[in-house]
């Protein structure tokens, strides 16, 4: 497992640190942003709000990879300790297997390391929704879904998720498929 999104991240994309929320930046032309919520409402309020939620992400996620493409789920940890332990309590929780991947040295900016671990999934899952719900609520930041064999990573946030596509037919593709999720800001934020 490591070793795939390992070589996956190094020959997709450019061995780029995995921060999430600059992969937009770094691959612009490949990236394409949803919101998660009609009229792009950024917090859920009732429990259909969560259910479109999870919808719209099980559905992009299996428009990148279907059922049968492995998926990894990257969750950071972070700490003012350079050695890694396990994800954020939250995240152990729910997906106690885990194994450690790479540590990103955030000490200048943020005084602590991020240590990311990753885990194998399958959609749809219960636990997955489960995430989505902390991202949601804005509980948990920084999760990628990682889909090596497709060359696509998924980012979900409080608000929506950005996808990183394999191409910019794919991220095109993708666009035109799901224009309703997508924001009416002339820059795509």
């Amino acid at each position: 497992m490591i070793e795939e999104i390992d070589k996956f991240w190094k020959e997709y994309l450019h061995d780029f640190e995995p921060l999430a929320h600059e992969l937009k930046l770094a691959f612009k032309d490949r990236w394409v942003r949803f919101h998660s919520l009609p009229e792009s409402k950024r917090y859920p309020e009732s429990e259909l709000e969560y259910k479109e939620i999870f919808s719209r992400y099980d559905t992009v996620l299996l428009e990148l990879g279907g059922t049968s493409s492995r998926m990894f789920v990257v969750l950071p940890e972070y700490s003012e300790n350079n050695t890694a332990l396990h994800p954020a309590d939250g995240l152990r929780s729910l997906f106690p297997h885990s194994e450690y991947w790479r540590t990103i040295d955030k000490l200048e900016e943020c005084g602590v390391y991020w240590h990311l671990h990753v885990t194998e999934i399958q959609i749809p899952n219960e636990k997955l929704n489960a995430l989505f719900r902390l991202v949601a609520n804005d509980e948990v930041r920084n999760i990628l879904v990682v889909l090596p064999e497709v060359r696509s990573v998924f980012h979900p946030y409080d608000g929506g998720a950005d996808i990183i596509a394999s191409s910019e037919e794919a991220k095109e593709e993708l666009k035109n498929k799901y224009k309703a999720w997508l924001s009416k800001h002339p820059r795509g934020y």
